[in-house]
């Protein structure tokens, strides 16, 4: 399973949050400046309406107004009762008190509006030529917050054919092959997509040929073995029958072999809460091994495998331990985190990397040199883990019951 941290979508994620924060920082640097700039053109309109009051004194109210009307400002006789006064940053401010009309701001629904105190009235002026409130900055942070969704969303589409190649490619793990991993994008996903999907379609079809392989020359095979020991069964007993019943006995072994690799290459397991001590003699009595020559102890743990196929890991570790030992009776020990089975033997003649490889035997007894081979297999595909060890004489392979990394 993919950590939080590696997944692609938690990295989109990341970055569309990191991209809507440095928009949203963006977006109140630009208003905070349009404020200051706000504040500037109100002081300097302000400052303009108290010179041209300061210019025209003395002259008549008729040319008084007009110069006022020319600069953009019309009188008025009232604030009107919605405004509320603006509160400038105090070194406007302070520029405003310098001079000799004092100078007020509102501002109401229509605009601003400038009042002017000259000691014994008071005038009050709207600004008409004053700018209109700038809805720039308000029209771009949110074409740009929409586009960023919208990429956001977009991507987001594009990438969720991903989970469902993942959850298809898991399935197909698991041994279900009827899966269908097609799609109808113009992408690289897609492309993708469909790619495995033909891969997929192809191994497919070599599989159930090779299985229909298998299981034809398996089932061709079987009938004369089977053949065979009847009539053996029915011969009077001497070396030669004693001897071709051992053949026969060893075909149908070795058959019995490749039908649990053909088993064991198709990726299914059907694992069920399974007793380890039945799994321990179902395996002892398939081997037909006397049980004063296996001695058990602590097998009573429950776990959680495909009984089958694990029946036939421990079965081929078994059968090799017995083989191979000098001495009886062969130790089989179990505890909540493994199984431990001891056999006394020579020391292996080629590294334990190579033993566990198929058709590699110890000795020329004429087997394939699967046994090692399938316990190994069958133990990766429980995500278990199968070691070997040798000291003072003793051979110990063990298989931990926790899962591989």
């Amino acid at each position: 399973m993919i950590s939080r941290r590696h997944s692609v979508f938690f990295k989109l994620h990341a970055f569309f949050f990191l991209a809507l924060l440095v928009l949203i920082l963006l977006f109140l640097s630009a208003l905070g400046e349009q404020e200051r700039q706000k504040f500037h053109l109100l002081a300097h309109r302000s400052m303009e309406l108290s010179r041209i009051i300061d210019e025209t004194q003395g002259r008549s109210c008729a040319q008084t107004n007009e110069e006022l009307q020319a600069a953009g400002f019309q009188v008025i006789e009232a604030k009107t009762p919605r405004c509320e006064a603006i509160d400038l940053p105090p070194p406007l401010r302070s520029r405003l008190l310098s001079r000799n009309v004092r100078v007020m701001i509102y501002k109401d629904d229509t605009g601003f509006i400038y009042e002017l105190d000259q000691g014994h009235c008071k005038m009050y002026y709207r600004d008409t030529v004053e700018g209109k409130t700038y809805y720039f900055i308000w029209f771009l942070f949110f074409a740009l917050l929409g586009g960023l969704v919208s990429m956001y969303l977009l991507l987001w589409s594009n990438l969720q054919p991903l989970k469902r190649l993942y959850e298809q490619i898991r399935l197909y793990g698991e041994g279900k092959e009827t899966i269908n991993t097609t799609s109808k994008g113009k992408d690289e996903i897609a492309l993708i997509s469909n790619a495995f999907n033909d891969a997929l379609e192809k191994q497919s079809k070599l599989k159930n040929s090779r299985e229909l392989f298998l299981r034809n020359i398996m089932h061709e095979l079987k009938t004369p073995i089977t053949k065979g020991k009847l009539i053996i069964e029915l011969e009077e007993p001497s070396p030669n029958r004693n001897l071709l019943g051992k053949l026969f006995n060893r075909l149908e072994h070795l058959i019995n072999q490749m039908a649990q690799i053909e088993k064991m290459h198709a990726f299914v397991l059907h694992k069920e809460p399974t007793s380890l001590n039945r799994i321990i003699h179902t395996a002892i009595e398939n081997l037909l091994i006397d049980s004063e020559n296996i001695r058990l102890s602590g097998c009573d743990r429950t776990l959680n495998v495909d009984p089958s196929l694990f029946t036939s890991a421990l079965q081929n570790l078994i059968d090799n331990a017995y083989r191979h030992a000098t001495s009886y009776p062969i130790d089989i020990d179990c505890n909540d985190e493994k199984i431990c089975i001891h056999n006394s033997g020579e020391p292996l003649k080629r590294p334990v990397e190579e033993a566990l490889q198929a058709f590699v035997t110890e000795r020329g007894d004429g087997g394939l040199g699967l046994g090692l081979y399938i316990a190994q297999s069958v133990c990766e595909l429980h995500r278990f883990d199968l070691q070997y060890s040798y000291e003072e004489g003793i051979h110990c392979f063990c298989v931990w019951f926790r899962e591989r990394k």
